[in-house]
């Protein structure tokens, strides 16, 4: 850590979550492309992409541009402007299954206002999860009116016959089944073949409604999401991070015959900040170029064969799973598939791996299994950059591990 951290963390003495945090991120000054600088001016080549956010990269001048047209034009936050109407028609593109849209401010608004919007539709009280999915949004602090116990909870991921078994049986009570397509709770676990079609299914057969939450997924793994990559149209969507390209702003999707009288009369659903519509626009205009997609896919692919080529040649079990740019690095023999793979990851390699690699101005989530991610501002050269930090740390740990 350089002084102007080491200063600027010593006045930080009221901001203890934030001094913890900085263990283990750069005290960031400034982004642009692939890279993210600290206040001492250090760069690190980023694979945290603001959670899925940075699609395009840091900085990107078509969105740039974008939002300083909307400042200069001082539209106050909380009115409606045409812009949403701009985004919606982008979006139908994208998602071409999509009759309705609402915006919200950010992804867990809107994953919180789907909730509360089909209690109310439905009348009934429960929602059920997979459980590498949810972030921990989904609980009785954050759905108002519903505890603990309202929800059905912890049904293994991709297990059919238990959540079969679950959907039937609590068909009467449950409002929906939400789902995130790549559990990334666990990092990136994709779906078997056919299980999201099957899913889909068995909830429209117990007329229960699929909420598909691609805060990760949504224009990440594909052009049209997960929706489209697996070909599974979910009842209702929910969207943010990728569309935003570093901004906030949330979307709900919602598919032809489902009601949506509940979700008009809301009242008291945020708009989003004009700034952030903006940036949606650029962010739809970028990714309307194949090119975007193939550059994805051949980079992660790239750092993926080169990883897992360092990790054979040092003896060290590192397992690698993606799914388009997203990916996961875990420490252990055996792929991450369930909650019980996952836990029996080694976290502590894990972490002296990723703490390495900072020291080596490589950036990936701290967190084991953490969800990482490529952008299109990553080519060639920040790839073989960092193949090459993976090599001085796996190298290092070698020999520190030697007998």
């Amino acid at each position: 850590m350089g002084q102007r951290s080491e200063e600027i963390l010593t006045r930080a003495s009221a901001l203890p979550e934030m001094r913890a945090r900085v263990e283990h991120h750069p005290l960031a000054h400034k982004a642009e492309g692939a890279r993210i600088y600290d206040v001492d001016n250090h760069g690190y080549i980023d694979y945290t992409g603001a959670g899925g956010a940075a699609i395009v990269g840091y900085a990107n001048q078509f969105i740039l541009d974008a939002v300083r047209k909307v400042l200069a034009a001082g539209v106050p936050d909380g009115l409606h402007v045409p812009l949403e109407v701009d985004v919606a028609e982008g979006l139908e593109q994208f998602v071409p299954w999509a009759s309705t849209w609402a915006f919200v401010r950010h992804h867990d608004e809107a994953l919180r206002t789907v909730l509360r919007w089909l209690r109310r539709q439905t009348g009934k009280s429960s929602f059920l999860l997979l459980d590498g999915g949810g972030h921990g949004i989904v609980d009785e602090h954050e759905v108002a009116g519903t505890s603990r116990s309202g929800f059905v909870r912890e049904v293994p991921g991709w297990d059919l016959a238990r959540i079969e078994a679950a959907v039937t049986g609590g068909a009467s009570k449950v409002a929906a089944l939400v789902l995130d397509p790549l559990l990334t709770r666990f990092g990136v676990v994709e779906p078997p073949a056919g299980a999201l079609a099957e899913i889909a299914g068995i909830c429209a057969e117990a007329g229960v409604l699929l909420v598909f939450d691609e805060g990760i997924s949504g224009f990440r793994v594909h052009r049209g999401g997960a929706a489209t990559l697996y070909d599974v149209t979910p009842d209702v969507a929910v969207y943010g991070r990728a569309l935003g390209g570093g901004f906030p702003i949330g979307a709900i999707a919602v598919r032809e015959g489902v009601d949506t009288g509940e979700l008009v009369r809301d009242e008291s659903l945020p708009v989003p900040h004009p700034v952030s519509l903006a940036a949606a626009e650029a962010v739809l205009s970028i990714l309307k170029n194949d090119s975007v997609y193939d550059r994805l896919e051949e980079r992660t692919r790239q750092l993926e064969e080169g990883i897992l080529a360092l990790a054979e040649r040092f003896s060290r079990p590192l397992t690698f799973s993606r799914v388009g740019s997203a990916f996961a690095v875990a420490v252990g023999r055996e792929p991450v598939v369930d909650k019980a793979s996952w836990e029996a990851t080694d976290a502590d390699a894990y972490r002296r791996f990723a703490n390495g690699l900072l020291e080596e101005g490589v950036l990936i989530p701290s967190v084991p299994c953490g969800t990482a991610f490529l952008s299109n501002a990553h080519g060639v050269k920040e790839v073989e950059e960092t193949l090459a930090a993976c090599e001085r740390v796996l190298l290092k740990l070698h020999q520190e591990d030697m007998p």
